[in-house]
């Protein structure tokens, strides 16, 4: 059907221009800016993407420049440190020639003033925008702090759930630090050699328990056939748990038939030992007995052996009875000259006086409990200001170093305790009980991880003052060598880490860009293609509408 007021062929082949038209403005803007995505409205996903990693691109770029600034501060230190080396070695050099007999020593200690001055240059030179690590500021002597941290910003992270992470590179500058305005820095003196550690320094402990009682044998005598001695005995009875008790009896057939002989005679302490062994055989008592005689004195010695399960040592007769004249017992009726049931060994020593464990400080030693493996216990400053609660790790007092011990030990099986200046090692009954010769405590093998230190300033060195001691300065001026050492290492491996770090973090923007083309930059090839079909398209489309519109004019022919 044809109508003059509907013209249906040219509203769809308008439609249709327009479509082109559209298609050939949205591929002429990728092909003039070369991105596929450039607003949210394009393709949100992608836009959102895309405009967080260039944002953190840019975050990316800050750090690297960051890490450009801080490897110059490395270089700078680094340089200087390597510079110190090389004099510090010269220095040591010339007091290994000051030992020459007959060498000049006031020459030698000019060359050693412009030495020390040179250092001097180099700390104080090694500046790199105001900031210097080798020539440090602290009041405080460095060894009485725990670090002198600083840091260079290294690292941007995203994590998963989307937060913001900056990473840094940490120097601690107490370590690198050649001179300080309070001391402590590599060429001056270094004060943490800790002296007799407190009174503890030579210790070489081994304590043993033991439990006995001593009874003073009265005299001899005979027993008849109808003759007799009883008694009861309790053994290992101790403060953790009860005693077992016994009954034990000795006449004439034991005698005879112990000692080999007919009279029921004990004659001496000797044999009185003997014949309460068998006694104490006969009965299943878990005893020893020994005896001591010397001049005027005859003792029998009876000891547990430890064999009842129990954790007590100890003996203890009672209700002795007797058919001879006097309840005559061979002393037994008597008490115990001496008694050491449930002995527990201890330990203690005087307070040697004042000590500080200053940073990178600690000692140790090794202890043994009863039968229980050897351990070895280390204490360091962190440890010591934590139980004293202080900050410089300064040991006052007798009650300092009881505290500090008593805390290190712990659950290990002593404790220790002060009186005055006393200080007490014991056992820990709580978690060894077991007394007598089974309770030992062992302290031994006392060090500490300092070695050896200097006791004065490089820039105090003066061979030629007779009361100064040369082989002091060699020894004190090679640990002040190897500290530097140390330190141009320690930098020399973070000088590593930030250059790595920065090379990373350059490729880590590059392969960033790439992702975030490959999300939102246009392919030119497939848009140019697209171009020049739309453009046809256009052409095809505008012949198309000219053909729709001349329908009307067609219909005017008909009625003319």
């Amino acid at each position: 059907m044809s109508s003059i007021l509907t013209n249906t062929a040219a509203m769809a082949a308008l439609q249709t221009l327009r479509s082109v038209g559209a298609g050939m403005a949205e591929t002429q803007q990728q092909v003039s800016t070369g991105l596929r995505v450039q607003a949210a409205s394009d393709n949100a996903a992608y836009w959102s993407i895309s405009t967080t990693m260039r944002s953190d691109n840019k975050a990316i770029s800050a750090v690297t420049d960051a890490l450009n600034l801080g490897a110059a501060k490395i270089d700078t230190a680094y340089m200087a440190l390597d510079a110190t080396v090389d004099v510090v070695t010269e220095i040591r050099a010339k007091l290994v020639a000051a030992k020459e007999p007959g060498v000049d020593k006031a020459k030698i200690q000019k060359e050693l003033d412009q030495l020390k001055q040179q250092l001097l240059s180099i700390a104080s030179s090694a500046s790199f925008n105001s900031v210097n690590w080798l020539d440090t500021d602290t009041p405080r002597n460095l060894w009485d702090l725990t670090s002198l941290p600083t840091s260079i910003t290294s690292s941007f992270t995203r994590t998963a759930d989307g937060a913001v992470q900056i990473g840094t590179t940490d120097v601690d500058i107490a370590e690198i630090s050649l001179f300080n305005a309070g001391g402590g820095g590599i060429l001056q003196k270094d004060p943490r050699a800790l002296g007799n550690l407190g009174g503890i320094r030579d210790a070489n402990v081994y304590q043993r328990g033991g439990s006995s009682d001593t009874f003073a044998f009265t005299g001899t005598f005979a027993l008849s056939g109808s003759d007799s001695i009883s008694f009861d005995i309790r053994v290992d009875d101790g403060p953790h748990a009860p005693g077992i008790d016994y009954s034990v009896s000795i006449d004439k057939a034991l005698i005879d038939a112990t000692l080999s002989t007919t009279d029921g005679m004990i004659n001496n302490v000797s044999e009185f030992s003997r014949v309460l062994g068998a006694a104490f055989a006969n009965a299943g008592v878990p005893v020893n007995t020994t005896y001591s005689w010397g001049n005027g004195y005859q003792h029998v010695i009876i000891s547990s052996s430890e064999q009842t399960g129990l954790p007590g040592s100890s003996v203890e007769i009672g209700t002795v009875a007797s058919t001879l004249p006097g309840d005559f017992a061979f002393g037994l009726e008597n008490p115990p000259a001496t008694n050491t049931d449930n002995h527990y060994p201890r330990w203690d020593f005087m307070f040697g006086g004042p000590f500080q464990v200053h940073r990178s400080v600690a000692f140790s030693f090794e202890i043994e409990v009863n039968s229980s493996a050897r351990q070895k216990i280390t204490i360091d400053k962190p440890f010591v200001d934590s139980v004293l609660n202080v900050t410089d790790g300064k040991v006052s007092s007798a009650a300092d170093f009881a505290a500090i011990l008593d805390a290190a030990l712990s659950g290990k099986g002593l404790t220790v305790s002060s009186t005055g200046s006393l200080i007490r090692f014991d056992i820990d009954q709580s978690l060894f009980p077991e007394a007598g010769r089974r309770a030992i405590i062992q302290l031994q093998n006392i060090d500490d991880n300092i070695g050896r230190t200097q006791n004065f300033d490089i820039l105090d060195v003066d061979i030629t003052d007779p009361g100064n001691d040369l082989d002091n300065y060699l020894s004190g001026v090679d640990v002040m060598l190897e500290k530097a050492i140390s330190a141009t290492a320690t930098l020399g491996a973070i000088k590593t880490r930030v250059t790595m770090q920065t090379d990373f973090a350059q490729a880590l923007m590059d392969t960033i860009d790439k992702g975030v083309g490959r999300l939102v930059d246009a392919d030119m090839n497939e848009a140019s293609t697209r171009l020049k079909a739309l453009q046809s398209q256009e052409q095809l489309a505008i012949q198309s509408l000219q053909i729709a519109n001349s329908n009307a004019g067609n219909i005017l022919q008909l009625f003319r």
